[in-house]
């Protein structure tokens, strides 16, 4: 009988232990739904205060490893987590989860910034980040057929592992969750690294006069994957490519996009205890009681029962497209007659014009500027449509729980956006939502009317809609057997 593949996964953060973003619900689920696959998985994240909470109260399984960081030599320990956040989730059964504990680099409040921004030494402490899973890769008696990299914090992975004889006998997946988030550093950090001055150039981590810890994964990685297949193909454009997509192009033949999935266990109507009433495609009268559940929360208008609600989950920012509402809002409120309910944090500017929309459509518009996940789950399950107008999104997960809520999502066509929300034909009740194109705001303003204009005059082609996007399958099963097939090739390509 064939031994099962062995992977390491390595992340920055991974759900329920840590979380700032749609990273972390990936990390939290790909490897145990690889596990299922007969995989061979362990998963390394840093020990941050929140995570060392679930850590082994005794002993480290490693103590008194050594890297270097530059000139300085720094002890660290490994250690196993044993018990989950999450009272229904236990920790026997999912993958193996081990966390790189070196006090002074992660035990502080939050994970990458605090209130005045970015941690001043983030360089520092993902540069150790690194460094210490591949000594720890030397140290254990787990050797990783493929070791699978997760955004740019993990970035130097790749080629720590191809410049060490012991270990370059591993492939080396880079995933890249969003390419804005390029890891950028000054030229005095570069030492730290102990990576030979000759890979800083062009064709290495050098960028535009600085080096990226992300450019590193994109280069020195046997293969390069993204979230979403159309995500894939854009990020090797100048519009898309952040500066680069001309290092994508060069590798194209390695690039791939393969579409995230959505945990059902715990983003399903018919199970949710966070929503006011359980429902289910055969069933849709629960959703109604949402509905009204979130008007009364959100001290809207009752007559809003009868109108289409739009929901906004998002973090309020310029990729999410959320400034292209404010020119449309005038006309959404006043000429459309719609309910709106807006939940999010980020740009002050944004905020500010949202609570005084508040104040202007009082009973029919709600802004709630901070982030709740059980109030999010109320949103998605009450609204009718939920709008995502992204200037670009490498996958998204907002429209896939809205989809399995029967909310009906309004979007940008890019990134996996694109992949996973078909227009709706109102003669055959065919698709799953609405879309537009270009990132303007009179593009999204018709895409919204086309969608009210359904709901309010083809009320049997609604309900098609909300059914077909409950019955759709974004499991995380077809994604892992996804991946596998990847990690698969790859190996094909080593004993090649």
């Amino acid at each position: 009988m064939r031994s099962p593949l062995r992977l390491l996964y390595i992340a920055s953060e991974a759900a329920p232990f840590a979380k700032t973003g749609g990273l972390a619900d990936v990390a939290g689920s790909l490897p145990h739904a690889l596990q299922r696959l007969n995989v061979d998985v362990r998963v390394i994240l840093p020990g941050y205060r929140q995570v060392l909470k679930h850590a082994s109260p005794g002993d480290p399984a490693w103590p008194n490893l050594t890297t270097w960081l530059g000139g300085q030599k720094l002890t660290f320990a490994a250690r196993a987590l044993k018990s989950s956040p999450v009272r229904n989730l236990s920790i026997d059964n999912i993958a193996p989860i081990y966390a790189i504990d070196r006090e002074d680099m992660f035990d502080r409040p939050h994970l990458y910034a605090d209130d005045q921004g970015d941690y001043y030494d983030n360089a520092e402490r993902f540069i150790f980040f690194c460094r210490a899973v591949a000594q720890l890769m030397h140290t254990w008696d787990f050797m990783p057929d493929i070791v699978h990299c997760n955004d740019w914090h993990t970035g130097l992975i790749p080629l720590y592992v191809q410049s060490d004889p012991a270990l370059r006998q591993c492939q080396t997946l880079f995933t890249v969750h969003n390419l804005g988030y390029p890891g950028l550093f000054s030229n005095d950090k570069f030492a730290l690294t102990g990576i030979d001055p000759s890979h800083y150039q062009p064709a290495g981590l050098e960028f535009f006069g600085r080096w990226s810890m992300l450019k590193a994964g994109l280069v020195y990685s046997r293969a390069v994957s993204t979230v979403s297949p159309t995500y894939a193909q854009e990020i090797q454009t100048p519009d898309y490519g952040k500066g680069f997509d001309g290092v994508l192009r060069a590798r194209q033949a390695s690039v791939f996009g393969i579409l995230n999935g959505v945990n059902y266990d715990l983003w399903n109507p018919a199970t949710d205890s966070d929503i006011p009433a359980l429902y289910s495609p055969g069933n849709l009268s629960g959703k109604a009681i949402c509905k009204a559940g979130l008007i009364a929360a959100c001290q809207l208008d009752e007559s809003l029962m009868d109108a289409p609600i739009i929901g906004i989950v998002s973090r309020l920012d310029i990729q999410k497209g959320i400034d292209l509402i404010i020119p449309i809002l005038r006309q959404l409120m006043e000429t459309q007659k719609v309910g709106m309910v807006i939940l999010g944090t980020g740009d002050s500017g944004l905020q500010q014009q949202f609570q005084d929309a508040g104040k202007r459509y009082k009973n029919a518009f709600a802004f709630i500027g901070r982030f709740d996940d059980r109030l999010a789950r109320q949103i998605i399950a009450g609204v009718d449509m939920l709008l995502i107008p992204s200037r670009y999104e490498p996958c998204g997960l907002t429209q896939l729980y809205a989809m399995k809520y029967g909310t009906v999502p309004v979007v940008r066509t890019t990134g996996g956006l694109n992949d996973t929300v078909s227009e709706v034909n109102e003669t055959t009740g065919e698709g799953t939502g609405f879309t537009f194109k270009h990132a303007d705001s009179a593009d999204c303003l018709i895409a919204i009317q086309n969608a009210v204009d359904v709901y309010r005059r083809l009320p049997l082609i609604w309900e098609r809609v909300m059914s077909n996007g409950m019955f759709m399958d974004f499991s995380w099963k077809k994604a892992a057997q996804n991946y596998l097939s990847l990690y698969q090739e790859l190996m094909m390509d080593r004993t090649a």
